[in-house]
């Protein structure tokens, strides 16, 4: 198998790993990025992978500075770092990192 041929079944495995283990939705590639949603706590999180690295990363989860944040702008935050996480973790698994 090519290098490319990996890369490409690599990334399927990836993407089915975020549908089946994450229910991703809405998944769309642009360029070297799958943008997608995922669910977590009742909010929905606008995620985005590299397909480069596979690394997974939010604008939600970046940490809330300062004062006079909602009560549910804290609660999506955190949930979507926990999201983050998560997937981050389950992809290193099934790569075998």
């Amino acid at each position: 198998m090519t290098t490319t041929q990996l890369k490409k079944q690599t990334t399927k495995e990836i993407i089915n790993l975020l549908i089946e283990d994450f229910d991703a939705y809405n998944i769309n590639r642009e360029a070297q990025y799958i943008e997608f949603w995922a669910d977590i706590d009742g909010f929905e999180i606008d995620m985005q992978m590299d397909t480069r690295d596979y690394s997974v990363a939010s604008w939600d989860s970046m940490k809330l500075v300062g004062d006079g944040w909602m009560k549910e702008e804290i609660n999506k935050q955190v949930a979507a770092a926990i999201l983050e996480e998560r997937i981050n973790q389950a992809i290193e698994k099934k790569l075998g990192r």
